[in-house]
């Protein structure tokens, strides 16, 4: 079972902000920004729509490993556990496990 989830939420411009820490700190990408605001200025005090990267909430299932969770969405077993905060790498039947867009 997987579930597709976003966020959308304003963001005031601050002095010193780039379009590049802006994607950073929202893990976001340009493309999604711009998409989302036609009209980006970047000026102080500018409000921009901000869209987190989509995420899949992956639901675990019997018999899943991050390994086999990792290859259903083409990315790496290190990336779920930093993404997700695994401390180890047992995983539990009904466990959802976000995947973010590469």
């Amino acid at each position: 079972m997987e579930l597709n989830l976003s966020k959308t939420f304003l963001y005031r411009i601050s002095p010193g902000d780039t379009l590049a820490n802006i994607c950073t700190r929202f893990n976001t990408d340009k493309s999604n920004i711009i998409r989302n605001n036609p009209s980006l200025d970047l000026y102080v005090g500018e409000m921009v729509e901000i869209k987190v990267n989509d995420y899949i909430a992956h639901l675990v299932k019997p018999t899943e490993t991050l390994a086999s969770i990792a290859k259903i969405y083409d990315t790496t077993v290190q990336k779920i556990v930093n993404d997700n905060n695994l401390n180890e790498s047992r995983l539990y039947i009904g466990q959802l496990i976000k995947i973010y867009d590469k």
